[in-house]
């Protein structure tokens, strides 16, 4: 652009000096010399900046390892103009979300309103003042930190709602704000605990207690995520997961049983000294999310009472079920009586140890 488009610098107030890690990285592209001067002598203080006299060069070093924070970008020059440049910037999502302030001596409405169609955020007219420039490069870095911020935010946000509920429960959450209350049919539910978890407790320090609770709940999320099915919740020493819930499966109870049965015999294999009870049962349940202030996904109803029930009746390398379940699956697993078991309001049921088929 022409010199007389620009005007020497109004005197600068004493800034502080900014160590440079500190520093935001300003891109001033302007085929005038003197506008550059002019612009990275109002920023040199507080910023670290780069020139490009063109398009082309703006490009190459917007896309460069070290990206700048804030482009001040010219709207006439020679070549590439820089509605094209900035086109260009948006198209490619690594240099998408870095801010343009066009610099310009166009005062028409509709040259403004083609800058804003092509993704500037603010523009600067010449000739220019340096507290004007100024001003409107630090409103945008503190705009584009706070939104940084903001979508940090949502992210962490996002972790730990995933961490605590199902995916597809969570992505509900995000959707429409809550998660429907449902029914569904056909839903293995495993329940998995320690052997006199309590006893262990007494007798050793927390570390070691948490910390060896911690490997084993590990190694089970993996085999659950192995087997198909989703982990609910653990309680206390207790291990919760079901088959069919959120994600249809082929036999969810045979998943299940199978899933239960790799949880008792890694133990076994992982020298953990402690054993573990399985029980399994299968029908329908209510899914939903409980709380406000810390969310909780849970299932309830029979089935769900049942299979915990049939924890306590469990062997060692086994997992423990009705006989209902037991008849459904008896041509995969082998199955023994384990006696019978009062339930409130169901009455007494049969229960079977089942364990993997012995080869023939």
């Amino acid at each position: 652009m022409p010199i007389g488009h620009c005007v020497a610098p109004l005197p600068q107030p004493r800034r502080r000096m900014m160590s440079a890690p500190d520093r935001k990285l300003v891109l001033i592209v302007d085929d005038t010399p003197t506008n550059v001067a002019v612009v990275s002598g109002v920023l040199k203080d507080l910023f670290k900046t780069k020139v490009a006299t063109n398009g082309e060069k703006a490009l190459a070093i917007a896309t460069a390892a070290e990206k700048p924070d804030l482009i001040l970008l010219d709207v006439m020059m020679p070549g590439m103009d820089g509605y094209e440049v900035c086109r260009r910037l948006k198209a490619n999502p690594y240099t998408a979300e870095i801010p343009v302030i066009f610099l310009t001596a166009k005062t028409d409405s509709l040259d403004e309103e083609k800058g804003f169609e092509v993704g500037a955020v603010d523009y600067i007219h010449k000739p220019f003042s340096s507290p004007i420039v100024l001003a409107r490069v630090k409103t945008q870095l503190a705009l584009q930190a706070a939104l940084s911020e903001a979508q940090d935010a949502r992210n962490q946000a996002d972790t730990l709602l995933h961490a605590l509920l199902p995916k597809k429960a969570a992505d509900e959450i995000r959707a429409i704000g809550t998660v429907i209350p449902r029914r569904y049919e056909n839903v293995a539910v495993l329940f998995c605990d320690v052997t006199n978890f309590t006893a262990y407790c007494d007798k050793h320090e927390p570390e070691d207690v948490v910390s060896r609770l911690d490997a084993l709940f590990v190694i089970f999320e993996r085999i659950v995520t192995k087997h198909g099915l989703e982990k609910i919740k653990t309680i206390g020493d207790g291990f919760m997961a079901v088959a069919g819930l959120l994600h249809k499966i082929n036999d969810p109870v045979g998943a299940a049983v199978r899933c239960g049965l790799e949880m008792a015999s890694t133990t076994i294999d992982a020298r953990l000294d402690w054993e573990v009870r399985v029980g399994v049962h299968a029908g329908p349940v209510v899914a939903g999310v409980v709380g406000q202030e810390r969310y909780q996904f849970d299932i309830w109803g029979d089935t769900v009472n049942v299979a915990a029930r049939m924890v306590g009746m469990s062997g060692p390398g086994s997992v423990a079920a009705t006989q209902e379940i037991w008849e459904t699956i008896s041509s995969a697993f082998d199955g023994e009586s384990l006696g019978e078991l009062d339930i409130k309001g169901k009455g007494t049921i049969s229960v079977f140890g089942l364990r993997p088929r012995a080869s023939p």
